[in-house]
C-alpha cells in the first residue's frame, strides 16, 4: 500500500469505533429508540454504515455484491446488537482487506459510469462514517445522556 493509501485507510478508523462504542451499556430497545423525527436510531445506524463498507468496497471496488447490512436505518428487532456490531466489524475488516489488495489511491474504479479512483471512494466513505458518528454522538446523548468519543 502507498503511504497516502494506508492514511486514508487508517482515517475512518476511530470513526468507526465511535459508531461502535455508543452501542456500549445499551439494551436492545435503547439501541432501536429514535429520539429524532425522521426515525434513526443506534442499531439502524449501525446497520446502514455495514452497507455502506460493504457497497462501496466490496461492490464497487472490488467487483462483487454488497453482501452486508441494509441501506435502512431502522434495524429488525430480531437481529441482537451482539449480530450487528459483528457485522459491522466483518464489513470493515473485508474494506480493509480490499484496500489493502488495490494498494493505490489512482486505482481506476467505476461509479454510476463515472470513472473515479480508490481515493475518491475512501474520501465518500470517510465522509458518510463521520456524518453518521455525528449522528449517533447526538442520539445516544439524547437516550441516556452520554457524551464524548
Amino acid at each position: 500500500m502507498t503511504p497516502e493509501v494506508e492514511q486514508l485507510r487508517a482515517a475512518p478508523e476511530g470513526l468507526r469505533a465511535g459508531v461502535l462504542k455508543k452501542l456500549a451499556g445499551l439494551s436492545g430497545n435503547d439501541a432501536r429508540r429514535s429520539t429524532v423525527g425522521s426515525g434513526t436510531n443506534l442499531a439502524g445506524l449501525v446497520q446502514h454504515l455495514t452497507f455502506v463498507e460493504s457497497m462501496w468496497f466490496e461492490e464497487i471496488v472490488a467487483g462483487g455484491k454488497a453482501t452486508r447490512g441494509d441501506r435502512s436505518m431502522r434495524a429488525d428487532p430480531s437481529v441482537s446488537l451482539r449480530t450487528l456490531r459483528a457485522e459491522y466489524l466483518a464489513a470493515c475488516a473485508a474494506s480493509n482487506e480490499i484496500i489493502a489488495a488495490v494498494g493505490s489511491a489512482d486505482a481506476p474504479v467505476t461509479h454510476k459510469g463515472k470513472a473515479r479512483d480508490l481515493r475518491w471512494v475512501l474520501l465518500a466513505v470517510i465522509e458518510e462514517t463521520a456524518r453518521h458518528a455525528g449522528h449517533a454522538d447526538i442520539i445516544r446523548e439524547q437516550i441516556d445522556g452520554q457524551t464524548g468519543r
